[in-house]
């Protein structure tokens, strides 16, 4: 059970951290903003998804019922796949999409991990 809390705990902190600092990154880098305008989303998008990361990744940090923390991995789930198809769509270069495909592992390991310690809590 030990080794089980610490994988989730980690991969957790790990997607909640590229979640959060991705949504940061949105908000105030040239580079993010310009990416952004130029896959050919309107500005206001970007600040949509930056809020939405932030949430997504507080939920999964924080203390709060298990529905939200659902809620929040499938939100994170469809952020980071999107993410990877409009990088490899716009980019073509696999090194400009390996970095959601390493978010998309993370955060199916951190729920992976979630649903098994839940399991046996409730058991």
């Amino acid at each position: 059970m030990k080794k089980e809390k610490i994988i989730y705990r980690a991969a957790t902190a790990a997607i909640a951290l590229i979640s959060i600092g991705g949504a940061i990154g949105l908000l105030t880098s040239p580079f993010m903003i310009q990416t952004v305008d130029q896959m050919g989303y309107p500005g206001y998008f970007r600040v949509e998804l930056a809020i939405g990361k932030i949430l997504g990744g507080l939920a999964l940090l924080l203390p709060v019922a298990r529905n939200i923390k659902e809620w929040a991995y499938a939100g994170l789930a469809v952020n980071v796949l999107s993410a990877f198809l409009a990088f490899a769509a716009i980019h073509g270069a696999p090194d400009q999409y390996i970095w959601p495909a390493v978010a998309m592992l993370l955060l199916i390991i951190s729920y992976i991990y979630f649903n098994k310690i839940n399991i046996r809590a409730a058991a």
